[in-house]
């Protein structure tokens, strides 16, 4: 029997193995392309709040009052690239961005390279 404490890799050679390069994480563009050559905002007020309530006590931010000429395509587009840059969740609900956490700078400053002007509402 063995003692506590043993390695159980001790006996183990790494002769012939090839050591492992550091695998570096797929570098996100900074440039967002869409359908039209142009910003997908032209300007417009979008309002982006941090809520909690109803929520089980988590924190999402959310980002309303989107133009109705945005097609679908492009919400799905927007939220797959906001999602992606920061590393977290979210999804469409009631016609608003929910995005998981407080987000809110980062989201403002993604929003303000599109064309949107947007402004922080709420507490």
């Amino acid at each position: 029997m063995e003692e506590f404490g043993s390695n159980p890799f001790e006996g183990l050679e790494s002769k012939g193995l090839t050591s492992l390069r550091p695998v570096r994480a797929k570098e996100i563009p900074q440039v967002i392309t869409f359908a039209s050559a142009e910003k997908v905002g032209r300007g417009e007020r979008l309002e982006v709040r941090r809520e909690k309530s109803g929520r089980g006590g988590k924190i999402v931010t959310t980002v309303g009052g989107f133009p109705s000429r945005i097609s679908q395509d492009d919400f799905k587009r927007m939220l797959r690239e906001l999602k992606t840059r920061l590393g977290t969740g979210g999804g469409w609900h009631n016609d608003q961005m929910e995005i998981q956490g407080d987000q809110r700078e980062s989201i403002c400053q993604w929003l303000t390279a599109l064309g949107f002007k947007p402004v922080l509402a709420g507490g």
